[in-house]
């Protein structure tokens, strides 16, 4: 009861899974990905321990289909099982069981590989191939477009529950010193494809860091206005200067990774600023 796509983008040296099922928490159960190795989707019956040991395959030298063989090999529910692999290079393999309900299927392309089971009809995986392949930007956008074309094409034939997005780099995480780049659940919601694109962009507000061609200078009509609005704010601390009390309000607000330094404003801390105090 669960249709996925997991993706590569080798320039960006992302990998990653997207998911969507009429069940509690998938993101719990589906996904799984290593930064500069690559990511497996593991659903239908699901065997949990195909995502790490998948994986483990890869990152020894394997690529996709040989780690999908080996994995199904000794298994003796591999008729059941649906599961998708790509590598970071991105090399990809899917497998359907012929025991997976109908309709249940895989599609393999370039980076990418789509599967799903119980699903409305047999455009589902093929509308989300599709999607993916045409759309451009970010890995996890085209990811969440496949998602949503997977859904349009009739998704889960008994609903929708609960969807997740993990995507890995080197590094990529909070902090610098880990892969988990984007990791995003939503466990039950009537509408999760477009909760997880809201959770998305929450998530690039909080911690994607500013581009250095996007700071604006601060000249001193805007150090007025950055001042008005922390005094609106009862953020402004008489004991500092200007971008000290900024700095903090940045932590406060979760928004430290988009500090810019002293004389420097993220473009998205200007407007969130602006956003409080119309709030207010």
């Amino acid at each position: 009861m669960t249709f996925s796509i997991v993706a590569a983008d080798p320039d960006a040296n992302e990998v990653g899974v997207a998911t969507q099922s009429k069940f509690l928490a998938v993101g719990a159960v589906v996904p799984w990905a290593r930064g500069g190795v690559g990511a497996v989707a593991t659903q239908s019956f699901a065997d949990v321990t195909l995502g790490p040991r998948g994986l483990e395959l890869l990152e020894a030298g394997l690529d996709p289909q040989a780690a999908l063989d080996q994995l199904l090999s000794a298994d003796e529910k591999q008729e059941l099982r649906q599961v998708g692999i790509v590598d970071a290079s991105g090399r990809a393999a899917s497998f359907t069981g012929k025991e997976c309900f109908e309709h249940a299927g895989s599609r393999t392309g370039n980076g990418h590989a789509c599967q799903g089971n119980i699903l409305a009809s047999d455009e589902v995986v093929p509308a989300m191939a599709a999607a993916f392949e045409r759309a451009t930007g970010p890995l996890a956008d085209r990811m969440i477009e496949a998602l949503r074309a997977g859904q349009r094409a009739g998704g889960d034939r008994r609903g929708q529950e609960a969807a997740a997005l993990l995507v890995v780099k080197p590094g990529g995480g909070y902090g610098g010193n880990n892969d988990r780049y984007i990791d995003l659940r939503v466990d039950h919601h009537d509408e999760p494809i477009e909760e997880l694109s809201r959770l998305l962009s929450l998530h690039r507000l909080y911690f994607e860091r500013p581009h250095e061609k996007d700071l604006i200078d601060a000249d001193p009509a805007l150090e007025a206005e950055i001042r008005a609005l922390l005094t609106r704010l009862d953020r402004l601390d008489p004991g500092k200067d200007l971008w000290e009390s900024l700095s903090d309000y940045m932590g406060w607000e979760n928004l430290e990774e988009r500090w810019a330094g002293p004389g420097r404003i993220d473009p998205r801390v200007l407007d969130y600023l602006r956003d409080q105090t119309g709030r207010d």
